[in-house]
């Protein structure tokens, strides 16, 4: 009897040259993930609720099908200034254009037409799930106390499931670097030109893929889009800065994370922007006897798809 286990799971992913066309990732486009949750079989599946004159169910009739799959991976770099990261397809996927200056950085912001799309092979041993047409949507999770992360929350079209002898060769991770820490050496936070002494910061792009199913269509759409950060910080005087009072006051101000502040770190920063950004929400709690404070931000564009971008150097 086969025996699947939990450490054996593995994702490759590969952009699409036409939708929902497989794009046959191999070993080469594996990318090193952790908190894998893949539904590999979604989709309508109403039952039939007929009279027929006795109790009982009667079954149900699957309408559709397709697939879901979320997972998170360490925010790193290529190690050169100029290279994207090797997992740079979630980014292309989410809904970001990409644009790369020689010798300077690599930036990403968003796009609504033409999207990317990919092939994503989920293994599991020798078992091997094909999401096509995968789109999804990104949440930036970084703190003190945890290593900061990427996570990805997609779907796709279905595939029957097959079976890979030996597995997806090729793999090999040994040129992916560690990520830096979110440190006070490595990372700053400011807010409406504010620098905050942040514990956490957390961005969520907000557009959730749905599954589109018409008669002359399947595809997987990225049709809405709110974007938020919240950010947890250590309270200051009012005199700093009066959250309470911008928040009520409906005040807007740009949003700036860097993750790798020196050369040192070159090749291995991030730099997040938001130009517009207001104070939804304040709340106050306390941390090892500490006042903190809680900012749930909306960030609004000013025209289309000026939101946010982000940029690795």
């Amino acid at each position: 009897m086969i025996l699947l286990r939990e450490q054996e799971q593995l994702i490759a992913i590969k952009l699409e040259a036409t939708y929902g066309t497989d794009a046959v990732p191999v070993g080469a486009q594996a990318v090193m993930v952790q908190d894998i949750t893949v539904n590999a079989l979604e989709g309508d599946n109403p039952a039939r609720n007929n009279f027929v004159g006795f109790q009982g169910n009667q079954g149900t009739i699957r309408l559709n099908t397709w697939c879901s799959i979320d997972f998170a991976i360490e925010l790193s770099g290529s190690g050169e200034v100029d290279e994207a990261p090797y997992y740079d397809a979630i980014y292309k996927i989410s809904g970001h254009g990409q644009l790369i200056t020689e010798d300077e950085d690599v930036a990403y912001s968003i796009v609504s037409e033409d999207l990317d799309s990919a092939t994503i092979y989920y293994m599991v041993g020798e078992h091997k799930h094909t999401l096509r047409g995968v789109r999804g949507t990104l949440t930036l999770e970084t703190g003190t106390k945890q290593i900061p992360r990427w996570r990805f929350r997609g779907a796709g079209l279905y595939t029957p499931p097959a079976y890979v002898d030996g597995g997806l060769a090729g793999v090999d991770f040994s040129t992916v670097l560690k990520p830096l820490p979110w440190t006070k050496e490595t990372a700053s936070v400011s807010l409406h030109g504010v620098t905050l002494n942040a514990a956490t910061f957390t961005f969520e792009q907000g557009q959730p893929p749905e599954y589109l199913a018409l008669t002359g269509q399947e595809e997987i759409e990225l049709p809405t889009r709110s974007s938020t950060v919240n950010v947890k910080f250590r309270e200051d005087e009012l005199s700093v800065a009066n959250w309470f009072e911008i928040s009520r006051a409906g005040t807007t101000g740009a949003l700036a994370m860097q993750h790798g502040v020196n050369v040192t770190h070159a090749g291995r920063i991030l730099e997040f922007a938001a130009p517009n950004v207001d104070v939804s929400n304040v709340t106050r709690g306390f941390e090892q006897g500490i006042a903190m404070l809680t900012l749930t931000c909306s960030i609004i564009p000013t025209a289309k798809n000026t939101d946010y971008s982000f940029t690795h150097r």
